[in-house]
């Protein structure tokens, strides 16, 4: 908007050719060809008269001609100069013209410029390209609108006398300058923009943009940004609020601010943020809405209670994501104890160099399970302690979840026995070696060995790992106390031949844990007379 401030300006001045007397309206220059000087009244405004140069009038053959700078009469105080020529004398009843002129010689634009011509009524106006009576006697007015500065205007009059005698005609001007002032009326305007994450996990930095600009016009003064954070988000330094200077912004200036924040828990968070400025200038933006999530792992492993070494056990470890959020980079770990040997990992488990079976999971989405197998051996008896746990990027590590195996031994007797020589002639001798074998992984206990003679074989003599009784044909050997897994015992009875035939030695084994006896019958072919 622009508010001008005009300052008028108006004057006029008359030019009395041949003896024009002074009209009344206006400012008025009176004059006769010989006259000296030239008074100018402003009945206008009702201001004193003022002596001013005269016309300057010259008489040149047929014509004289006259012209009157107005409104001072002087040329380098003036703004108009008004110009006219005329026949000297004119014959009664015959046409005559009449010329008018007026330039601008200023330096302004000059508007609202007018030329007056007061004639007698002895002097009837037949023809003129421009101007109108403006509803006084005798009076022409015409318009001459504006003119640059060094623009000129000239009108034409034709007209007759109608009798003899001097005809005098008077011309005056007026104009109006006008001085504007221009005052720009502004408005300026305040929009500020927030933007941040959409969705982001709780250990994530949130980053935030507050954006201020001018979107009006003129300048904004002292203009301030503020966003305070809801419950449960701070700033990495631990501030709830914030406060930004942008001082002054001229017209679609625009300047940018962020932060970055945390959550201390998971949820949904609105960050709001306003602008405000000098003359009451505020704006609000629109809410960031940023939902932050969680994983949560949650891991299980399971395995027997109770194992036999040498058996191959399977443990199954499953990890499940409880969390809305998704877990990165999952990795599940199990412990390898002394004594342990790995037989197989699905899911491509490998063991590393810390005595650990690792799984590269990958990412695993909110709800969603993964499900890992080792198969072990163990090559001793007693707890097995093994530890499986599982990380994560954002993730608080999980406790790691134990799982005790005991393993036993099984104790497996093997019963050997050989004759030597075979056969053997009546009258000679022959040994059978028996030979017991602890095959299993656990001690058998309290182990008893019999041997029984049919009646073509005396008995010579016994030998072992434990002390020997006979009676009859019947050998005893004392118990073995406890034969230790892979361990051997071994007896000897040594018999002679009496009789011919196909004989049998019979040997007998009970333990503890053999729940009936074994036996074995060894074969020997008896010869001779």
């Amino acid at each position: 908007m622009t508010k001008n401030i005009w300052i008028s300006a108006f004057a006029s001045a008359a030019m009395l050719i041949a003896g024009c007397q002074a009209q009344p309206g206006g400012t008025k220059t009176s004059s006769n060809t010989t006259a000296d000087t030239a008074v100018v009244t402003n009945t206008t405004k009702g201001e004193p008269a003022k002596t001013v140069e005269p016309a300057d009038v010259k008489m040149s053959g047929d014509l004289q001609s006259g012209k009157l700078y107005i409104p001072t009469g002087d040329a380098g105080s003036s703004a108009l100069l008004l110009e006219s020529s005329v026949p000297t004398e004119i014959q009664a009843n015959k046409p005559f013209g009449f010329e008018i002129k007026v330039t601008n010689i200023s330096k302004l634009k000059l508007e609202g410029v007018e030329v007056s011509q007061t004639v007698p009524g002895t002097l009837k106006i037949k023809d003129a390209t421009e101007g109108t009576a403006d509803g006084k006697a005798n009076t022409l007015t015409y318009a001459a609108g504006i003119l640059g500065a060094g623009e000129s205007k000239i009108f034409r009059l034709q007209g007759t006398a109608t009798q003899s005698g001097p005809l005098g005609m008077c011309l005056s001007a007026r104009y109006n300058t006008s001085l504007c002032l221009a005052s720009n009326v502004v408005s300026p305007a305040l929009k500020v923009v927030s933007s941040g994450p959409v969705e982001a996990l709780k250990c994530e930095t949130l980053a935030y943009k507050l954006q201020v600009v001018n979107s009006g016009s003129g300048q904004a003064k002292n203009v301030k940004v503020e966003t305070v954070l809801p419950e449960g988000l701070t700033t990495t330094d631990g501030k709830a609020s914030l406060n930004f200077d942008a001082g002054t912004l001229d017209a679609g200036q625009t300047k940018d601010f962020t932060f970055n924040a945390k959550a201390s828990k998971p949820g949904a968070y609105e960050v709001k943020a306003s602008a405000k400025a000098d003359e009451n200038l505020l704006s609000e933006a629109a809410t960031v809405k940023t939902t932050v999530k969680e994983p949560v792992l949650v891991i299980t492993k399971t395995g027997p209670e109770k194992a036999f070494i040498g058996q191959q056990v399977p443990y199954e470890i499953t990890v499940t994501n409880k969390g809305d959020g998704v877990a990165k980079n999952v990795t599940i770990f199990d412990s390898i104890p002394k004594g342990v040997i790995v037989q197989t990992a699905n899911e491509g488990g490998k063991a590393d160099s810390t005595g650990k079976i690792r799984w590269n999971i990958g990412d695993l989405a909110a709800g969603a399970s993964k499900k890992v197998v080792v198969v072990v051996t163990c090559d001793a008896a007693g707890d097995l302690r093994t530890a499986a746990s599982v990380t994560g990027d954002c993730v608080e590590n999980a406790a790691p979840v134990l799982v005790l195996t005991n393993f036993t031994g099984i104790p497996a007797l093997a019963l050997e026995v050989k004759d030597d020589p075979d056969p053997v002639r009546i009258g000679e001798k022959t040994t059978y070696t028996i030979t017991v074998t602890n095959q299993g992984t656990a001690a058998s206990n309290n182990i008893k060995l019999k041997a029984t003679l049919e009646d073509p074989m005396d008995f010579v003599s016994a030998v072992g790992d434990t002390k020997d009784s006979v009676e009859g044909k019947v050998v005893t050997f004392a118990p073995i106390p406890a034969l230790q897994p892979k361990a051997k015992a071994t007896f000897k009875v040594t018999v002679r031949a009496n009789k011919a035939g196909d004989v049998r030695f019979k040997t007998e084994m009970t333990s503890d844990q053999l729940t009936r006896p074994a036996e074995q019958n060894e074969p020997t072919n008896f010869y001779g007379n």
